[in-house]
């Protein structure tokens, strides 16, 4: 099962050859993409009501990817949030206690496609839609 076409993914993320890379694996959920490079950027868009985000935790601008969590989830509770960053350390029981349910992939080579398996099994389970 695919993403209709207006529900949305949003990419976080403030490195570009990593946003392409993601984004690579991802077209062909069949949802539009969107590129943020900063937490605040990402936050003003949420209007356009995605169906996932992929975020990272090390962001351009004043808010790092936990805080934007955090207001995602008080947005919308229900948007799956995969935090994909280098800083394994955030994926800890009290930040999951503190920002709610999310999922971590730490980011290596083999993690882009890791990112399109995990996606690909939450929306065959239609637990993103």
């Amino acid at each position: 099962m695919y993403l209709q076409a207006s529900q949305g993914i949003f990419i976080v993320e403030d490195n570009l050859l990593y946003q392409q890379l993601i984004a690579r694996e991802l077209e062909s959920f069949g949802g539009q993409l969107f590129f943020y490079t900063s937490g605040e950027h990402c936050l003003a868009n949420l209007c356009r009501k995605p169906s996932i985000v992929v975020l990272d935790y090390s962001l351009d601008g004043e808010i790092n990817g936990l805080e934007t969590l955090e207001e995602i989830r008080k947005f919308d509770p229900s948007i799956f949030v995969v935090l994909f960053s280098s800083q394994k350390e955030v994926y800890s029981s009290e930040n999951r206690q503190r920002y709610g349910s999310f999922d971590f992939l730490e980011k290596k080579d083999q993690s882009f496609s890791l990112l399109k398996k995990l996606l690909q099994t939450k929306v065959e389970t239609e637990e993103v839609l």
